[in-house]
């Protein structure tokens, strides 16, 4: 039976470029009674953030013995991410794998079992995406033997690609490049596909298709609606995807996991004594969205 999740960044942001902490996010989920999350590690990505100091393990104990203390379990984590094969500033290049390696060692101390990630793109050149397809398979390499290490596996996200200019291809836009990717790694205990439903309807929708192509590979998903044209992260029905179809492809493959709301946008500039009305409405909407998995057909061969 599928169980509903959220992302700490659900309450992550505020007005005014307000940014509430992993523990504070923890804490108000709880309290409104969700009983799995996902961290949202991309806090290291704030300069502010504890991620990036010497106490950063200590900082990962920390959530994990509030989880624990507050009844809560953590399914999967967002690694931070930059655009691998573009960045030119080695400094930059330093700080952002330090954080990853930092975040693949957190996810294994929180007890989760997938820690997201994006593929990258090598925009040089041009619409081959076997060049992506193989510098992905070698970049991703020491990130998941470090996983394994730690107990962890990667889940590779689909993409989106914005349709206006520059028009570029983007790897793994596609679900066909994500699994053929995941499939190299010959490790489906360990590198699975974090299913994206925002990403995919900018990408021409085919929720209830591109599950079926992914099929056992999916491990992980991120639940956030929009229009079609921008990655708004809005809670679902506020936004054009079809979740009744979306629903029923999570059905046709047997997915039994979480759904993992990533709707950070979606009261983002509520005050903070406000962001419960957020977090209790994603619940509510969420056991909508189970009861459609529920009542779903499974496709017939």
């Amino acid at each position: 039976m599928l169980k509903l999740s959220t992302s700490t960044n659900i309450c992550a942001f505020g007005p005014a470029g307000a940014v509430n902490n992993i523990l504070t996010c923890v804490e108000a989920c709880a309290r409104a009674g969700y009983e799995v999350v996902d961290v949202n590690l991309c806090e290291g990505m704030n300069p502010d953030s504890a991620l990036r100091g010497d106490g950063w393990e200590q900082y990962a104990y920390q959530i994990a013995r509030l989880g624990r203390d507050a009844g809560v379990l953590f399914n999967q984590t967002h690694l931070p991410y930059y655009d691998v094969f573009a960045c030119q500033d080695e400094g930059k290049r330093a700080l952002m794998e330090e954080l990853i390696r930092r975040s693949i060692i957190a996810t294994g101390i929180l007890g989760a079992k997938w820690a997201v990630t994006h593929p990258c793109t090598v925009y040089e050149a041009g619409p081959d995406m076997t060049v992506s397809h193989q510098r992905n398979l070698d970049y991703y390499a020491p990130h998941v033997n470090l996983a394994q290490q730690q107990g962890v596996g990667i889940a590779i996200e689909n993409e989106f690609e914005y349709k206006a200019a520059p028009w570029q291809r983007i790897f793994g836009a596609q679900v066909g490049e994500l699994c053929e990717l995941v499939d190299a790694f010959a490790d489906p205990e360990r590198v699975g596909i974090c299913y994206d439903f925002g990403h995919a309807h900018m990408t021409g929708g085919f929720h209830r298709q591109n599950l079926n192509w992914i099929g056992k590979r999916l491990k992980a998903t991120h639940v956030a609606d929009n229009h079609g044209l921008r990655d708004e992260h809005l809670m679902p029905f506020y936004g054009t995807i079809n979740w009744v179809e979306a629903m029923a492809g999570l059905k046709d493959i047997g997915y039994a996991g979480e759904l993992t709301y990533e709707i950070q946008e979606f009261g983002r500039f509520l005050p903070n004594d406000l962001k419960h009305l957020v977090i209790d409405q994603s619940l509510v909407i969420g056991r909508r969205l189970i009861a459609l998995y529920e009542k779903a057909e499974e496709k017939t061969p």
